[in-house]
């Protein structure tokens, strides 16, 4: 079955996310934001990947502390939508296997950070729900994660090609 965050957020039930991956969510602001598409986009992704033994930390927060990690680790002087740091190279469309997993133990993929701020403000520029950008930046930044890049118009594409591909791309 394909995530589709385009559904209402009443679709949505938030009761029986089941999966070996755990996803953990932290929203560093004080806005209420529903969490479960986030965590429904990351646990698709990561099943679509073979990855689902794998465990993956998600930072809402705002765009000066975007701006903060993009400059330090990208020299990139100014906020960004997502960015994403991994904890060890993957190379994307290779099987994934985590050395030795078991009940107990999740491979640690990484952590997504994204700016609510900037999220928001790409959501009513590309006529889309919040949750809608939300689960986009979140599935994209899962796929850089697991060695996707976008940095060439082929890595590009075949990115987009997978957000398609999960639902949350148009």
């Amino acid at each position: 079955m394909l995530l589709n965050c385009r559904r209402a957020p009443w679709e949505l039930r938030s009761s029986g996310i089941e999966s070996k991956a755990s996803v953990i969510v932290k929203n560093a602001l004080s806005r209420d934001i529903d969490i479960t598409p986030l965590k429904r986009a990351a646990i698709r992704t990561l099943e679509a990947e073979g990855a689902e033994s794998s465990e993956v930390s998600i930072l809402l927060t705002d765009d000066a502390q975007l701006h903060e990690l993009n400059l330090e680790y990208r020299s990139q002087d100014k906020p960004t939508d997502v960015l994403s740091f991994a904890l060890r190279d993957h190379v994307a469309n290779e099987s994934f296997s985590p050395a030795a997993v078991t009940v107990e133990y999740l491979e640690p993929l990484g952590d997504v950070v994204i700016s609510l701020e900037t999220a928001e403000r790409q959501a009513a520029t590309h006529d889309r729900t919040l949750d809608q950008e939300l689960c986009l930046l979140t599935v994209h930044g899962i796929l850089h994660l697991l060695g996707y890049d976008d940095m060439t118009d082929e890595g590009a594409e075949e990115m987009q090609t997978r957000e398609r591909a999960l639902g949350v791309r148009r």
